[in-house]
């Protein structure tokens, strides 16, 4: 009888680490695709502005001349502008507005244009609980110095439309560290 209940424990702890068995061997395989949809983040909102104000302070101590102080002042403010519409409010027409990665693992991303692009990933893409950075790799078409690479794409966790937002960044960040990416030769950081 005794013999009985240690199969009937062992049973249930096998039955218990089956899914972790079964993610283990299909690791080339995803659950389900993962489809994240942006908003305007607040947080990026804060972040750039505060990082401006406080640039904009420090060139405005330095002991140098007045038209040099203004002419770095307005590069740092427009610069702040640009980038404020296009990671934190998501305004401009190449604005990246959906991050998809379908059960094979593959990264789509839309701008706001409705172009679909399906980059490779840079090993310096940023992983943590409250902000992913994903750097791209593939370069837009283009000759010699015209050559561009996509923007990256800035999540904050304020980032996302969908529900329950916290499951689907989780998603991401867990995809991002653990998938085995082709296109990276160095590890991602963290």
């Amino acid at each position: 009888n005794s013999q009985s209940l240690l199969s009937v424990s062992q049973f249930v702890s096998v039955m218990r680490i089956l899914p972790y068995m079964k993610a283990l061997f299909n690791k080339n395989k995803l659950n389900q695709a993962i489809k994240i949809t942006l908003k305007p983040s607040l947080w990026l909102l804060g972040l750039l502005s505060s990082i401006s104000i406080l640039s904009v302070v420090a060139v405005a101590v330095l002991p140098i001349s007045l038209l040099l102080k203004c002419l770095m002042a307005v590069t740092i403010v427009c610069s702040t502008f640009y980038y404020i519409l296009r990671d934190a409010l998501l305004l401009l027409p190449w604005s990246w507005q959906t991050l998809e990665v379908n059960s094979g693992g593959e990264l789509r991303l839309m701008n706001s244009r409705g172009q679909q692009f399906a980059p490779m990933l840079d090993a310096t893409t940023f992983i943590h609980p409250w902000l992913v950075i994903i750097n791209l790799k593939n370069p837009i078409e283009g000759r010699g110095l015209l050559k561009m690479r996509l923007p990256s794409v800035v999540l904050f966790l304020d980032a996302l439309y969908t529900e329950p937002a916290s499951e689907q960044h989780r998603q991401l960040r867990v995809w991002l560290r653990w998938w085995k990416h082709g296109s990276i030769d160095a590890t991602i950081q963290y």
